[in-house]
This record gives C-alpha cells, sequence and structure tokens, in this order.
C-alpha cells in the first residue's frame, strides 16, 4: 500500500473535489468515506467544466480511497501496521476536506460551509479516536483469542506425541 496516493492529496484537494462512489469508498467507515466522497464528486464536477486539476485529482482520490479500505480491512484482522496507516490516512482525508471545503478554496467564495451539517472537526476527531480505539480493542480481543487457541493446540499437540510415545 503505497503513500503516493495519499500525499498528493492534501495540497491538490484545495481545487475542490466529486463523483460516482466507488465501491472502495462505500464500505469505508462514514466519517472518512464520507467526506473523501464529496471531495470525489467536487472533483468530478470541476473536471466536467473544464477545470485539469479536477479531472487529475479524481483517480487519485479513488486510489486513496481504495487504499483507505484495504487498511481499515486489514486493521480489523489486527495488522498494527494498517491501523497506523489507516490513521494517517484518515487524517490526511480529514485535514483535506477541511482545506477544500472549509477553508474557502471553492470558487473563490467557499463552496460549504466549514461545519457541514453540524459536525465539528472536533467533533470528528473525537469521534475518529474512539472507531481508532474500538479497532485496538477488537485488535487486542482478537490477539487472546488466538494466543489461547495457540495454547489449545500446543496442549493437544503434547496429547498426541504422548499418545505416540506410548
Amino acid at each position: 500500500m503505497a503513500k503516493s496516493g495519499l500525499i498528493g492529496l492534501g495540497g491538490a484537494i484545495a481545487i475542490a473535489l466529486g463523483m460516482a462512489q466507488p465501491a472502495a469508498a462505500q464500505g469505508l467507515d462514514p466519517q472518512v468515506g464520507q467526506p473523501l466522497m464529496q471531495m470525489m464528486q467536487a472533483a468530478n464536477m470541476q473536471c466536467q467544466q473544464g477545470n485539469q486539476q479536477g479531472c487529475m485529482l479524481v483517480p487519485q482520490l479513488q486510489q486513496a480511497a481504495q487504499e483507505l479500505m484495504q487498511a481499515q480491512m486489514a486493521c480489523q484482522q489486527g495488522n498494527p501496521q494498517a491501523c497506523q496507516m489507516y490513521q494517517m490516512g484518515a487524517q490526511q482525508v480529514m485535514m483535506a476536506y477541511q482545506q477544500a471545503f472549509g477553508g474557502g478554496m471553492m470558487g473563490g467564495g467557499g463552496g460549504m460551509a466549514p461545519n457541514a451539517g453540524g459536525y465539528s472537526p472536533q467533533q470528528q476527531a473525537w469521534d475518529h479516536q474512539q472507531r481508532m480505539q474500538q479497532q485496538q480493542f477488537q485488535f487486542q480481543q482478537q490477539q487472546q483469542q488466538y494466543q489461547q487457541q495457540q495454547r489449545q493446540n500446543d496442549w493437544n499437540h503434547q496429547r498426541f506425541m504422548d499418545t505416540l510415545r506410548r
């Protein structure tokens, strides 16, 4: 999972983005997927209006959505590096979203209110932190289950070996 799809996101998104939902963004945590989708829709509109930067941004956002989805799935399966990559990517999406929609960069006058829907950046950060803690908790539970299964397997193996020695 390359960082390149997310790295160019921050500066390029100041343009403002959009398009039909790619399958990857649909499965993302809504607090990350929805801002990403809004950015894609805005980029697509910009592209349709002849803005080349918007056209170049659409595939970057699609790639970012795919990478985030892969990281989210791997994190849910207990991969701590994937959790870290997902968290960094989600933060980049949130910063890019705030830059594009909250920073007055859309059409010179600010295309959307910074807190569209009344969902503040502080609330987004809090909710994100809560989700990350939940994923970490799930990971720890899975680790404990795995270790318990390993102990059971070791015990069964030892019993089998003892049976063979008789």
